[in-house]
């Protein structure tokens, strides 16, 4: 007689892994059904995948789209501040129900094997992995300008290995070192531009690296218009200051340590900044963005000015040391 029939136990099936892909998305109607359908595409045999995209006030189509493809649509709390992708993503990982989190914007495209790229890291033991942002074919000038202003320490000619922190257009992370942080900072102004510092900090001190992968590729679609350039880069550094002393995580993080000095220098460092990115592009072999360097620059003079009047206003005198932003935690009090 066998085993089997004599009653001892058959082995029970492990349950099947699952990944959760988290997208904030506000009136991205044109875009979430594509994206959420090449994130599904990209299902490995031995796993699950769930989308959930977080409808972040929308005014369009933007979670019927979602629900269409395939995704799990959830409704943001209504804001008086009209959309907070930093809240979004602390609710679509509150909702999400896979390991590891991975957080993807909404005007990302990923290219085929994102997804297997990433697992693979994380399957290697890395905790926090960040993927590649790259220039989609067909970007109109003034866009291209806008990715080569940005995005030149996440390209995929960079080689893999940790980073100081990485932006979560591309990003991954298992949920218990995530669940062990405060998450991404939710009040403004840094939650539209360094929301990720505070939680990233938080795991580096805990002796956790972030891994940049750059096999991990999302196309990445700037938006058009200079104007929309020189904003972005303005609001970008309005709270950079706020948030990097706060947290240390940032490239050459100890010039942070000394805010007035970078408020009153930050002007003049435009010019070294912008040389500095297009030699970046140079290095790379992307001579198209190190021909940027005039428009590298007036982005550069629009971040010296954001900088400046955020660093301002976060060091005035009636601003209390303790009244950092919750999920920032303050290198001195």
């Amino acid at each position: 007689m066998s085993e089997a029939a004599a009653g001892s136990p058959r082995p029970r099936a492990l349950p099947r892994r699952r990944v959760s892909v988290i997208v904030p998305a506000r009136n991205a109607a044109a875009e979430i059904g594509p994206l959420v359908r090449a994130v599904l595409a990209q299902r490995p045999p031995d796993a699950d995948v769930e989308v959930v995209v977080v409808d972040d006030g929308s005014t369009d189509a933007t979670a019927l789209r979602a629900r269409e493809a395939g995704a799990r649509v959830v409704t943001a709390a209504a804001r008086s501040d009209g959309g907070n992708p930093a809240a979004a993503r602390n609710q679509g990982a509150r909702a999400a129900t896979g390991d590891p989190l991975v957080f993807l914007d909404a005007d990302c495209l990923p290219a085929d094997g994102w997804l297997a790229a990433l697992l693979r890291v994380h399957d290697a033991g890395a905790v926090v992995v960040g993927g590649s942002l790259e220039l989609p074919p067909g970007l109109p000038l003034s866009a291209r300008c806008d990715y080569y202003c940005g995005w030149y320490h996440v390209h995929g000619r960079r080689p893999a290995g940790p980073v100081a922190n990485h932006p979560p257009g591309n990003l991954s992370v298992r949920r218990a070192a995530f669940a062990r942080t405060r998450g991404f900072t939710e009040v403004q102004p840094i939650a539209y531009a360094h929301e990720e510092l505070a939680w990233q900090a938080e795991l580096r001190r805990d002796g956790v690296a972030i891994h940049f992968e750059p096999r991990a590729v999302a196309y990445h679609y700037n938006r058009p218009g200079f104007g929309n350039l020189l904003r972005r880069n303005y609001r970008w550094a309005y709270s950079a200051i706020e948030s990097k002393a706060a947290t240390g995580a940032a490239r050459l993080a100890w010039l942070y340590r000394y805010p007035r000095l970078l408020v009153a220098a930050s002007v003049p460092l435009a010019v070294p900044q912008a040389a500095y990115i297009a030699w970046c592009w140079l290095r790379a072999g992307v001579l198209e963005g190190a021909l940027m360097l005039p428009v590298v620059l007036a982005a550069r003079l629009a971040y010296a000015v954001g900088m400046m009047a955020g660093g301002m206003r976060w060091l005035r005198p009636d601003r209390a040391a303790g009244a950092a932003a919750p999920g920032v935690r303050p290198r001195w009090e």
